[in-house]
């Protein structure tokens, strides 16, 4: 997500409203949905099925009710995050596997650990 703060556009998490420093990692889904690795770790972890439709942030796909989705209950609310923010299993998945490629990133997917949900 993107804000404007004293003059600057400003790069933040989706999930929990961390600002991008260049040195935290995070990946960009459509139209400027930001997700932050650590977030992505939480979503791999506490990802639930959804009790009804809802819209991805990351991709913007529209997903049922019964398919995986995790939402930070735990973020405060702040300039930066959006609070209806909502990731399904493909881009926790996808944004697994992209960490996993990038060298700089002390990350590694496992996916046999994390069945599709």
């Amino acid at each position: 997500m993107q804000h404007e703060e004293d003059g600057y556009i400003v790069i933040s998490c989706d999930f929990c409203g961390v600002d991008w420093d260049e040195v935290i990692q995070m990946i960009e889904g459509h139209h400027g949905s930001v997700i932050c690795l650590d977030c992505l770790k939480k979503a791999m972890d506490d990802s639930i099925e959804a009790t009804e439709k809802y819209t991805c942030t990351m991709c913007k796909g529209e997903k049922g009710e019964g398919e995986s989705v995790w939402r930070n209950t735990e973020a405060k609310e702040r300039d930066g995050r959006n609070k209806h923010a909502a990731i399904c299993w493909d881009c926790v998945r996808l944004g697994a596997k992209t960490f996993h490629k990038d060298k700089d990133v002390e990350f590694r997917w496992d996916p046999a650990k994390y069945p599709k949900k």
